[in-house]
């Protein structure tokens, strides 16, 4: 099988003047057609190997470029080494896209590596919910709200929770207990927290919206 020299040589020789001044010559021993065919080579694997920089998941000269174009790592991202984590991390931003649904967060949290449950809380509206929803958005759905087929006439409606505002409840990655000397007066007992997620969620989620965490 040819080599791709070879090959290059050949094509290179077909494109030679013909004529009685170029009889004699044996074109494909001509030095140039070598360091030409060489240089066609070159550029031919170089073509090849573009095809693998085009994607961010393969790319290894220019992955800095990708990770510079998507702005990683930011505050929410922590600087990798390892090229695989790198390449992953680089086409997961590339291919992600937005939502406004509690299945969206979850998956964004599970591609974090995380486990979570998001609870949207919604508010009764008219012509959208139906008779057994609660009239407002509860911290606990079986105390918290009335409900039309349930509660009675003067009951009170029990409005609490928010518009706009979504839960995510996910494991700790941090827990940093109270301690005596270090801590002041009106510090929690107990701090737990998640910075990649929480940073993550804050950055994707719509700006008229608010979030909370819950650990377990």
């Amino acid at each position: 099988m040819a080599t791709c020299i070879e090959k290059y040589r050949s094509a290179l020789a077909k494109l030679f003047p013909r004529g009685k001044a170029w009889e004699n010559v044996r074109r494909d021993e001509i030095g140039l057609l070598g360091a030409l065919a060489a240089e066609l080579c070159r550029m031919d694997e170089r073509a090849k190997d573009l095809l693998e920089e085009i994607d961010p998941r393969t790319s290894t000269e220019l992955l800095e470029d990708w990770e510079a174009l998507l702005g990683i790592p930011d505050e929410c991202t922590m600087s990798l080494t390892d090229i695989e984590e790198r390449r992953s991390q680089a086409g997961q931003k590339l291919a992600a896209q937005g939502g406004m649904t509690a299945e969206f967060y979850e998956a964004v949290a599970e591609r974090l590596g995380f486990n979570a449950i998001v609870t949207d809380y919604k508010s009764f509206r008219v012509g959208t919910s139906r008779v057994g929803d609660p009239l407002s958005n509860p911290f606990d759905p079986d105390k918290d709200v009335f409900r039309v087929g349930r509660n009675r006439v003067g009951e009170s409606l029990k409005t609490f929770g928010w518009r706009y505002t979504f839960e995510v409840n996910v494991e700790a990655t941090s827990v940093e207990p109270f301690r005596v000397g270090e801590n002041r007066v009106g510090d929690p007992l107990v701090l737990f927290e998640n910075p990649v997620l929480e940073c993550t969620i804050a950055k994707l989620k719509p700006a008229h919206t608010s979030t909370f965490f819950t650990f377990r």
